[in-house]
């Protein structure tokens, strides 16, 4: 067990020692990011950010169109669902791997479903739902390897068009566009 502990300790030292940079590439990512995020208020899928200076805005984007087959009632069903998400964070803090920043997202939400019968192809069920929700909180972004971050958010948060009130959690993984000019 001694053995197991020293080699993870001696692991995440020559980690750590190798992943050092110079001041100068340290100091700061790409103004273009792609990802994928997940979360309530700054929506789920891939997503692109544009930072400029202390400011960034997000954008993510999912859709999900699908046919599917109901066999026990003998209907074909369409799926189409749309999740949209636009996002603003203000850096409040800077450090070499990590930055502290304020978030606001918005996120919203479409889902379609129509159901037809096989033998005579009339609708037979329609379902729509579309929402918003909002959010404002805090966030860490780490610098896990050279150009990936990280972005893990919490805060409070309002959901099906304001009709709730509640905490919320959110995800980002960002890949970081290396700027030809360095």
């Amino acid at each position: 067990m001694k053995k197991q502990i020293l080699t993870i300790v001696i692991l995440l030292f020559a980690v750590t020692l190798f992943a050092q940079k110079t001041e100068e590439q340290s100091k700061t990512l790409s103004k273009h990011a792609v990802g994928v995020a997940a979360g309530p208020t700054i929506g789920c899928g891939l997503a692109y950010q544009y930072t400029s200076s202390k400011f960034s805005v997000q954008a993510t984007f999912f859709p999900l169109i699908r046919t599917f087959e109901l066999e026990y009632i003998q209907e074909d069903s369409f799926l189409e669902t749309y999740c949209v998400g636009l996002s603003f964070y203000y850096t409040l803090n800077q450090g070499k791997r990590t930055s502290l920043f304020l978030y606001q997202g918005n996120h919203f939400y479409y889902s379609k479903r129509v159901s037809k019968s096989r033998y005579d192809k009339k609708e037979t069920y329609r379902e729509i739902e579309a929402y918003n929700n909002n959010g404002l909180g805090l966030g860490i972004d780490f610098i896990i390897v050279e150009n990936v971050s990280l972005k893990l958010m919490a805060g409070y948060a309002s959901y099906n068009n304001f009709s709730e009130l509640g905490l919320t959690g959110e995800i980002a993984l960002l890949y970081h566009i290396p700027s030809k000019t360095k």
